[in-house]
């Protein structure tokens, strides 16, 4: 079997909305935003469409008498367990996640093509789908290098395997000024028949558009059951070939809208099988002053995805030093071994779009495998729902004054958040130390904490207006209602002395008419007092 120098995990995180009308519903334009956001995140209904396409499997997590999956699973809380695993539930929908998978083959493989330089051909082990019913996903492309070693292919690996669409396009050259920097030239591969090929020309012809930038590449639509390369060409086939979309325009009943939540690159997890690289950073001293220069630099364009250590993305060594005490774990960087007299260091990092691990344990890579991407899978998640349910109040804060059940719509986003608070945003996902520093410093660097509670204030601002309108509704029935029912008291009251003084056949007694006219004018004197009181001092 030959060695494994790396293993590398592409994670495309993604919002999806299944459109349960037509646009032109019941004679009305009805934009997917205005439907209730239950209604556009159910579980059984991504299952249905997803299953059209049969390209990834649902699978339901079992142990199994595989000792990696007891270790990974009792590694998490029971709580954090339901937000991890499918389980398999009889009712779909309270899950919090569904799990698809497709397993790789010796000859499958995922190829990066890089301009002008290399070509590198990994093996695709397997494409994992995490799906969550506050209307997000993940998307998982794993990877196994068992042929290049060196660190400048590992960096190139990173860099140019997860980019998705031209970061920019420049002048004349356009596309080929993106490739000859950060963008693959091409990213082809297969895997259980799925055939893919990607080498970004649709950015190069009239396919932009302001609505959608972002033109799904080959490597995610064809696992979201596209057969042809190109939109265009999955148009002729008819819409209803394609059951997931990602342009507005193609929106239509019954199927799934995918649309980006981030940026032109995907997550990144990377474990690099390196000892000598792990083990020469191995000094405390060096650790804390952040390392010597040379391998400063090193270990900063591993962490933060740059492509080549010399020509780094950042220009100022204090901000460099800072950057890497911030986003480094560094509780094994130590590590020596007595028995064998001499270092086995190990090195983890984390920012908002990578998890990287240097070091040669053989316990590593299935951690990484395991425990690690679930945590990794999970705060990525978090911070997509986050990032997702401020798109849907900002949706919502643009048509406050609109006509519609705007009321209805903010307590159902509502409710889905507090239950997004506690199914899925947890402060601790394990018992074990090394856990909860990890994933505490995961957070940190993600500013999930901050985000959360920003994102909570605005969302509790929505309810405090539906609260202040329902309130205000109460007091306009008040306004008219309580007046009324004065006036209706007193002449009832005026009724009943005017019944008490006649007598059958007697003439009317003209005093007791008099006042009962006084009373009448008296109640509709206070009623409009009431009214007035009412509205200039209760209602403000």
């Amino acid at each position: 079997m030959p060695k494994t120098h790396s293993i590398h995990a592409f994670m495309f995180p993604f919002r999806w909305d299944y459109i349960p009308y037509d646009s032109n519903f019941l004679g009305q334009n009805i934009p997917k935003e205005s439907i209730s956001y239950s209604e556009r995140t159910r579980l059984r209904d991504f299952d249905r469409v997803f299953e059209k396409g049969k390209t990834l499997k649902r699978t339901i997590f079992n142990i199994e008498k595989k000792r990696e999956k007891y270790n990974e699973y009792t590694y998490f809380h029971a709580f954090a367990r339901k937000a991890l695993y499918d389980i398999g539930s009889a009712n779909m929908d309270k899950q919090a996640v569904l799990y698809y998978e497709l397993n790789g083959k010796e000859e499958d493989y995922y190829q990066i093509e890089v301009l002008n330089r290399a070509t590198y051909s990994l093996k695709l082990t397997s494409v994992c789908l995490h799906v969550y019913n506050t209307g997000v996903g993940v998307l998982t492309f794993n990877l196994e290098n068992n042929a290049y070693k060196n660190p400048e292919d590992i960096l190139h690996i990173n860099e140019f395997g997860r980019r998705m669409y031209p970061q920019y396009m420049y002048g004349a050259e356009g596309i080929v000024a993106t490739k000859g920097t950060f963008l693959a030239n091409k990213i082809s591969g297969k895997i259980a028949g799925i055939v893919f090929n990607e080498d970004f020309s649709q950015y190069s012809t009239e396919n932009i558009q302001t609505e959608s930038t972002f033109l799904a590449p080959d490597f995610i639509k064809k696992f979201f059951g596209y057969k042809k390369k190109n939109e265009k060409e999955d148009e002729k086939e008819g819409d209803e070939q394609v059951s997931f979309v990602f342009r507005k325009k193609h929106e239509k009943k019954g199927k799934i809208r995918i649309s980006l939540v981030t940026d032109d690159r995907m997550f990144v997890m990377c474990y690099y099988k390196n000892a000598i690289l792990s083990n020469s950073m191995a000094n405390k001293q060096q650790v804390r002053d952040a390392f010597e220069y040379e391998l400063n630099t090193s270990w900063y364009a591993f962490l933060f995805g740059d492509k080549n250590k010399n020509d780094i993305t950042i220009k100022n060594d204090n901000m460099q030093i800072e950057h890497i005490k911030k986003h480094t774990y560094a509780r094994w960087v130590d590590h020596y071994e007595k028995s064998n007299h001499h270092y086995n260091s190990s090195l983890f990092g984390m920012t908002r779009d990578s998890f990287v691990c240097l070091g040669d344990w053989d316990l590593l890579q299935i951690h990484m495998q395991t425990m690690y991407y679930q945590m990794s899978v999970l705060c990525l998640v978090q911070r997509a729902s986050v990032l997702r349910f401020e798109y849907e109040v900002s949706n919502i804060a643009q048509v406050l004054d609109s006509a519609g059940d705007i009321n209805s719509r903010i307590k159902d986003l509502y409710k889905n958040y507090i239950e997004f608070i506690n199914k899925i945003y947890f402060r601790e996902i394990t018992s074990q130390i090394q856990g909860i520093e990890m994933y505490n410093q995961f957070q940190e660097v993600m500013n999930l904490e901050k985000e959360v509670t920003s994102l909570d204030g605005e969302i509790q601002e929505l309810h405090t207006y539906v609260s202040m309108d329902e309130q205000g509704k109460l007091s306009k029935i008040a306004t008219w209602f309580l007046p009324a029912g004065a006036v209706i008291g007193l002449m009832g009251i005026s009724a009943s002395i005017l019944a008490s003084n006649m007598k059958l056949g007697a003439p009317l007694d003209w005093n007791v008419l008099g006042w009962i006219g006084i009373a009448v004018c008296f109640s509709g004197l206070m009623a409009f007092t009431i009214s007035k009181l009412i509205n200039s001092k209760f209602l403000k």
